[in-house]
């Protein structure tokens, strides 16, 4: 299990990790809160740094504290980009 985050996470982090997971999943808002409430379960992390590390995992940013999120979204995440760069045709 990760170490927590020593940057506070905000409720703005939240809604940005939430708002993150409604564009790639295309689900509603309350799909996503639920998501991240899974994650919690299972890592026994608090919301908002699994938030905080989705948000980072998604930046591009992560670093060892953002595992659980990494092992959660990075495959999700890392398919958006490569739909994003690939070409139109």
């Amino acid at each position: 299990m990760s170490q927590p985050r020593t940057a506070p996470a905000s409720r703005r982090d939240l809604d940005v990790a939430v708002g993150i997971l409604v564009g790639l999943r295309g689900c509603s808002e309350r799909a996503a809160f639920e998501e991240l409430v899974g994650v919690v379960n299972r890592t026994g992390l608090g919301l908002f740094n699994v938030a905080a590390s989705l948000i980072a995992v998604a930046a591009g940013s992560s670093s060892a504290a953002d595992t659980e999120a990494f092992n959660a979204w990075g495959e999700l995440i890392r398919h958006a980009r490569t739909a994003a760069l690939a070409p139109v045709t």
